[in-house]
């Protein structure tokens, strides 16, 4: 019996990536000889994998696909998955983290001819012991710049689409400037970000990262002092990959589990996908791993 390929795509995939459906096919099946099933969110919630039996799924799309793959799985489940990347959304910040090929048939050649050895179990975050990330947690302007990019500045521009918005937002830093209690500490801020994934994904400079704990949250937000001149040097330092974790304007710290307390509920984004919580949030990793196929 040929062996079976789940395919989990983005929506936009195929029409995206001129019939990216097909190259896979000409792929996995006509190179390989696999079978290549088509899978959507209520598989995932359905589908009972064999026992000692790891079913493959081929996730195609960026961070918000396989965002909505991991919180469609059932928890007891994840150790009968094992999952292929390929990186066809607009940040791709999860593939990053791990190198993950970016190109579309370099990516689909890694998984079919995996090499167990080099998988890589990757942990999951989880915040209100209810909602799964992998990537990132975003609040304020940080948040914002995902939600004012239009669909085709990001087929378009890829990445890079997020620039404009990003400078544009600079100015509504203040907007979004909201004070958060974490344990003894209090502090302002209209730009958070908890990271999950290594910070790799942010394209920081080698120097920034070289003493991260991808065990640990990457805990980092904008003091609320800053001038718009300060925010406006910042983006440069990450365009241009220069360190920007030491600067006076960024709080840096790696933590093991966030408790955050706040008035009012609030808009965050999970993997890019938008949430309303009220506080508290507690962000902390599940028991369980995801296994990647990696280099």
């Amino acid at each position: 019996m040929k062996k079976k390929v789940f395919l989990f795509p983005n929506p936009d995939f195929d029409k995206k990536y001129m019939g990216g459906i097909s190259r896979l096919y000409q792929i996995f099946c006509k190179e390989y000889n696999l079978n290549l099933e088509i899978i959507d969110e209520d598989f995932l919630k359905n589908h009972k994998p064999q026992e000692n039996h790891k079913d493959l799924i081929v996730i195609a799309g960026g961070d918000g696909t396989i965002h909505k793959a991991i919180n469609a799985i059932p928890e007891k489940l994840f150790w009968a998955y094992k999952f292929g990347i390929i990186p066809t959304g607009t940040a791709n910040e999860f593939a990053k983290s791990l190198n993950l090929p970016y190109f579309l048939e370099d990516a689909a050649y890694l998984i079919a001819n995996e090499n167990e050895k080099n998988n890589i179990f990757h942990k999951i975050a989880m915040v209100n012991d209810e909602y799964k990330f992998l990537t990132g947690l975003l609040y304020g302007v940080a948040c914002q710049v995902l939600q004012s990019t239009s669909q085709n500045s990001k087929v378009f521009w890829g990445s890079f689409a997020y620039n404009l918005p990003g400078f544009m937002s600079l100015a509504n830093f203040y907007d979004h400037l909201k004070e958060f209690k974490m344990d003894s500490m209090k502090f302002q801020t209209g730009y958070l970000i908890i990271n999950n994934a290594s910070l790799i994904s942010k394209d920081l400079a080698i120097e920034d990262i070289k003493d991260e704990d991808r065990n640990l949250f990457s805990f980092i937000y904008v003091y609320p002092h800053v001038t718009p001149s300060d925010m406006l040097w910042l983006l440069v330092k990450n365009q241009a990959r220069l360190n920007i974790l030491q600067d006076p304007s960024i709080f840096y710290a790696q933590i093991k589990e966030i408790n955050l307390e706040f008035d009012e509920k609030s808009l965050f984004m999970l993997d890019g996908e938008l949430y309303e919580f009220s506080s508290p949030v507690n962000i902390k990793h599940h028991e369980k791993y995801v296994e990647v196929i990696c280099f």
